[in-house]
């Protein structure tokens, strides 16, 4: 399956990080490299850290101190040992409660005042940084998650898959030989709780290699880590139209038989989406 890429313009960027009141992406900030990436385990985290940081001084020394205690209360164990954790991720409580970044200069608290100078990659990377998937992904397919998504954790969890929503994307086109419209997809539409139920394989897909991490990948275009492409080992297995996902999903498939029930998800989550589409 061919991936399609495209360069973007200004004009059909679609913005991913803050999305509603309840619906942003904390993902670039190692929101996931967490050894119990759960929600539940997640929102813990999240709300412990806000709770904390209503009474911290905003100064150096307290923005300092309120790191050095995060740190010390909360396991420091990485899937991913070089791709940094930010402890400033906590939630943004205004008309909803999603997951955002404590120094921001709107965070409750700061009265305008931008501290993300004093995080891990600076201010200017926290204001411009966009992630492959913005960059590189069809403004319609991005649409398309940013209508369906419902909740921060699931659209953290989804957008930055660049690959595999290509590879998802294409083949729901090629089928329906038509791009994707704005108006296929929103939130309460059964294509969107299906394109929903593709970002909950990334927690639940029964046939994730032994070791893999659960939820957090490394998206990040230098090569540091990268995902394995022996899915079916030394097995001498047919050919899949699904490879490219399975590759993404972290797979291994050791039988003919595993490969038969690995297509058989992802083929009910396409077919269905298609019904959908197409009725």
């Amino acid at each position: 399956m061919r991936l399609q890429k495209g360069n973007k313009t200004d004009r059909d960027t679609v913005y991913l990080c803050q999305v509603g009141p309840h619906v942003s992406c904390g993902a670039c900030c190692g929101l996931y490299n967490v050894a119990e990436p759960s929600r539940k385990q997640l929102e813990a985290m999240l709300n412990r850290r806000t709770k904390w940081f209503e009474d911290v001084q905003r100064s150096v020394e307290g923005i300092d101190e309120f790191k050095k205690e995060v740190e010390t209360a909360e396991p420091q164990e990485r899937p991913f040992p070089r791709f940094h954790h930010c402890p400033y991720l906590g939630m943004i409580e205004d008309t909803g409660r999603r997951v955002g970044c404590l120094l921001h200069p709107f965070a409750k608290g700061n009265n305008g005042v931008d501290f993300r100078g004093m995080s891990y990659y600076g201010g200017m990377a926290c204001r411009t940084y966009f992630c492959p998937s913005v960059r590189e992904l069809k403004a319609r397919w991005l649409t398309a998650i940013r209508q369906s998504m419902n909740h921060w954790y699931q659209l953290g969890l989804i957008v930055t898959e660049k690959n595999l929503l290509a590879s998802f994307f294409t083949e729901i086109e090629d089928r329906l030989q038509r791009p994707i419209r704005n108006e296929d997809f929103s939130c309460g539409t059964d294509a969107a709780r299906l394109l929903r139920s593709l970002a909950n394989l990334k927690l639940e897909w029964p046939f994730r290699r032994t070791k893999a991490p659960i939820g957090c990948h490394y998206f990040f275009e230098d090569g540091l880590y990268q995902r394995r492409q022996d899915i079916f080992g030394e097995k001498e297995l047919p050919i899949s139209p699904f490879e490219d996902i399975f590759v993404e999903l972290d797979s291994k498939l050791s039988s003919a038989d595993e490969l038969k029930s690995a297509e058989e998800i992802i083929e009910s989550i396409v077919a269905r989406l298609i019904d959908c589409l197409t009725c």
